[in-house]
């Protein structure tokens, strides 16, 4: 029967084998296509969505060494603050004891006055920091006054209990450590009671540490006889308000 067909017929059926084929591998290459696509899709996306953890983690990590870098510079900085207020005490402390006046004035007649032969007072003072600070025989704490008017003076003010010969007034200072609470311009003032007060003799300070000293004998050509002494700071370095007087010392004549 086979014989018996046309050519044209077999070749109609070669044509849709043919076709089938073409179809198939179409088909084929479709799904390939499709396949491929969603491998590649896949891909990516586990690759950005693994990606992701990684940079957040990288940038925490970035954010904790520089939090640490900080914290570190903050620690040098206090280490360093600390050694240079240490090293400032320790230099304070031994040009406390080798300038300290007490060496001239036991050498030429003087002797420092007693806390009981006088009374001690301050025209203001921070609390703990009044005027048993500044009597300590201790360079590292001071008496802070507490004015609210900066254009009044601060005074220390000593009330003798009778008649007292006064040689030279002392007072130990520390620009490194008070900056603007430093002395600058002291007057020194002596009288019978407060309403005679007069000035003896002014004492500039500078921008220094040690001892400053109002040698009266040397101002006026001998020792001066006061029932009441007065010290006042008029002014400040950097033009400070309050101030600090580290020690003070009053020296008589031996009797």
């Amino acid at each position: 029967m086979s014989d018996n067909i046309p050519p044209h017929y077999g070749s109609l059926f070669l044509s849709d084998e043919l076709h089938s084929g073409v179809e198939d591998n179409d088909d084929n290459d479709s799904d390939n296509t499709v396949e491929r696509s969603l491998t590649a899709a896949v891909s990516g996306y586990m690759d950005s969505d693994m990606g992701t953890p990684r940079e957040e983690e990288e940038e925490e990590e970035d954010d904790d060494n520089g939090e640490d870098d900080e914290v570190e510079d903050d620690d040098t900085e206090d280490d360093e603050r600390r050694q240079s207020d240490s090293a400032r005490e320790t230099s304070a402390l031994r040009i406390y004891e080798e300038t300290h006046p007490d060496h001239h004035q036991k050498a030429t007649g003087g002797r420092e006055i007693a806390d009981h032969e006088a009374i001690w007072a301050v025209s203001t003072f921070r609390p703990d920091w009044g005027v048993e600070k500044m009597r300590d025989n201790n360079p590292l704490t001071y008496w802070q006054s507490d004015c609210p008017n900066p254009k009044a003076p601060h005074t220390v003010d000593l009330l003798f209990h009778q008649a007292t010969f006064i040689k030279q007034v002392s007072i130990f200072i520390d620009f490194t450590q008070d900056d603007s609470y430093t002395p600058k311009s002291i007057s020194i003032r002596g009288g019978t009671t407060y309403r005679d007060l007069h000035e003896i003799m002014a004492l500039e300070c500078p921008e220094t540490v040690g001892w400053q000293n109002a040698d009266l004998c040397a101002a006026t050509g001998e020792p001066v006889r006061v029932f009441r002494l007065q010290i006042a700071v008029l002014n400040t370095h950097l033009n400070g308000r309050d101030t600090h007087i580290r020690q003070v010392k009053v020296y008589s004549v031996l009797p």
